[in-house]
This record gives C-alpha cells, structure tokens and sequence, in this order.
C-alpha cells in the first residue's frame, strides 16, 4: 500500500528485454504447437490403451506423452504471457486477448495436477485398475476440450484480428468526428463509449463530474498543427479529476497526450465511485503505473520506467482482472487485480504545468455486457 502523497513520477528500476529477430513479435507460435500435438496424441494413445486393457506399452506412451505435455503447457503459458505484451490490437480483439490469457492459466493448473495424478497412479501402479483408468481418461478429455478452447481464442486472435502479424494495422479510429456544431463535451459513439475531441474550451466541463478544486484548473484551446485544436489543461493547485457519468465494465481508452510541459502525473482513472476509490492508469515523463485508490490510498498493479517525448497515443485497458497500458501501441505494463465492476471512465491531473490533449475515447470492450 502506498500512502496518497507518493510521489508517482519518481523513477523506477528497468526491467530486462529479451532479443528477437526483427521479424517476431514473440515466440509463442513456435512453441504453442508442441503442447497441442502431443496432448491429443496423448489422449489419442490414452484411448487406445483403455481398450487394449492388456498393453503397458501404449499405457506407458500415454503417461509420458502427458507428461511432456504439461511440461510444454509450462513453455507454452511463460511464452504466452510475453507474446500478449507484445502485440497491440483493435478494440474488438482486447477482450478475445482476456480470454485467451485466462484459458491458459486454466490449462496451465489443469494439466500441472493431471500430470501430478498420472505420475502418482504410475509410481503406485494404479494403471491397471480399469474403473480408475476411466475415471482418469475422462478427465483427461476434459481437458483436451480445454485444450482446444483455448487454441481456438488464439487462433482467432491471429486470424480473426492479426495478433502478431506485422501486415495488419492497428489504428486507433475516432468514432465520432468533432467540429464547430459538435458538442462541447463528450459524445456518445456507437462503440458503447464516449468519444471526446475538444472543440471549445470554456463550457465542456459543465458536461462532467469535477472532483477537487477545479479553480486552479485553466482550460484553452491551442493550435495543434496538423491535429488540429487540442485541449490544454493547466493545473497549478490541487489534484483534479474530471469524470464522464457513462458506467462501463471493460473498457478500452485511447488518448494522444503530450507531457512535455507538465511535472507530475496525468491519470486515465476507471470504474470511479468517488475521488478516493478508482482504478487508475498513470502516465508521467518517468514512468506508466497502473493500480487502484482505496480510500485515497494508492495500491499498485505494475510500475515501469517509460519517458515519453512529443505527442504520444496512449491506451489503457481495463478488462475484468486485467489492465494494460500502451504507448504508441507499445505495450509498457501490464497490471492484474480484482475486477473493478460497473463505474465511469475520467482523467486525473495531479502536477504543474500544461498539458495538451487531442482527444480521448472509450470503447466498450464487452458489447451490451457493460450496459
């Protein structure tokens, strides 16, 4: 826990990258097959040998086939964590990227205690008790199904969306395109969200729950050259946290920002009940942290080193018990924690300085599930 006048710029130890080709995004398509062929070879030999009744070698061939399994679902689920922060996606695939990370977890522990189970039923020579075996081999289909659940959300995921292939674009679109007739605040898109390019600076707050002393808030348009007219917030008092009153579960954000003349910490805050409870994604000239206020107290999910220059399109993503944070669609953390539920989407401000927003959208990630 981390007491509320923390210092959320202060810098942080880096941590260590690993070394691909230019070409690979990640690894985890070259390892993923292993896992797969030799569980449904197993549950395959496993089939066999329970009607073979007689047969240790097939027996045999299926523990160990299991076995090597499990040990490759291990491979399998590290190089899968790495692999999911490595690729940047469209909001219609963050949700499916959930629940693929989810379905490995389970198969990791499925196939860690299955295996566990096979060896004890080996070392004890239990192989030969049939109604055992059966019960065994059951389970043991089970998760062949869980097996190919989650082979399935990563097979869309790479050809449903592109995850991981360099071809594919991932552009952020704006839903809804402001102008001089536009409103002033935010403004419903047809993506279950609110998308938000400034257009006057003197009346778009009125549209918003203000939380703080928004006196020593100062808000303008700037020219932004080929962006056109960008927000300038510039805040020289007390933290400020501005809040769009639109409940959503899982939910993606998308926000170019630029920090360049702001000391402190520019906030995405989520699932926001009040000013002391909310889930946050910080950004600052140091680092992207990600946690949650609990009674005006901070807990941190992930905290890395990241220094941002110019304008840089940010995106946080807050889906069920996972939160990621990218930067010019690079992933910089990626936090877990409990599910935050139904609460609004806001920005919080807490520093001295300007800084310069283009716009900022939010995306419901789940459909009419967040509704």
């Amino acid at each position: 826990m981390v007491d509320p006048a923390y210092d959320l710029s202060e810098s942080v130890q880096s941590t260590p990258t690993t070394m691909l080709p230019y070409w690979a995004p990640n690894i985890h398509p070259l390892v993923i097959h292993f896992p797969i062929a030799l569980l449904f070879t197993a549950a395959l030999v496993d089939t066999v040998a329970l009607f073979l009744r007689s047969n240790d070698f097939l027996r045999k061939g299926a523990f160990s086939l299991y076995l090597l399994g499990g040990l490759t679902v291990v491979a399998a689920w590290f190089t899968g964590e790495q692999a999911a922060d490595s690729v940047f996606l469209s909001a219609e695939a963050n949700a499916l990227l959930t629940e693929h990370s989810d379905l490995g977890h389970y198969t990791l522990y499925f196939f860690g205690a299955y295996a566990v189970i096979r060896l004890v039923m080996f070392g004890l020579s239990l192989e030969s008790r049939m109604a055992l075996r059966s019960v065994v081999w059951l389970i043991g289909l089970g998760g062949i199904g869980l097996t190919w659940l989650t082979a399935d959300h990563g097979g869309q995921l790479v050809y449903q969306h592109g995850a991981g292939v360099q071809a594919v674009s991932a552009e952020t679109p704006v839903f809804v395109a402001a102008d001089s007739s536009a409103s002033a605040g935010p403004v419903m898109n047809d993506q279950g969200g609110w998308t938000f390019k400034p257009s006057r600076a003197a009346t778009w707050m009125e549209s918003m729950t203000v939380y703080g002393d928004a006196d020593g808030l100062v808000t303008s348009l700037q020219d932004g050259g080929e962006r056109g007219d960008v927000l300038a917030l510039t805040l020289s008092g007390d933290p400020v946290m501005l809040v769009f009153d639109h409940p959503m579960m899982s939910v993606q954000i998308d926000a170019p920002i630029n920090l360049d003349a702001f000391d402190g910490t520019f906030m995405i805050t989520t699932h926001v009940e009040d000013e002391d409870n909310y889930y946050f994604t910080s950004f600052s000239k140091e680092s992207v942290r990600q946690g949650m206020s609990e009674s005006g107290y901070l807990i941190l999910m992930d905290d890395q080193p990241y220094s941002p220059a110019g304008w840089v399109s940010y995106r946080a993503v807050a889906d069920q018990t996972h939160f990621r944070a990218y930067a010019d669609q690079q992933m910089i953390a990626h936090g877990h924690g409990d599910d935050g539920g139904m609460g609004p989407v806001g920005i919080r401000l807490n520093g001295n300085g300007t800084v310069l927003i283009d716009y900022v959208q939010t995306v419901s990630l789940r459909g009419g599930m967040d509704h």
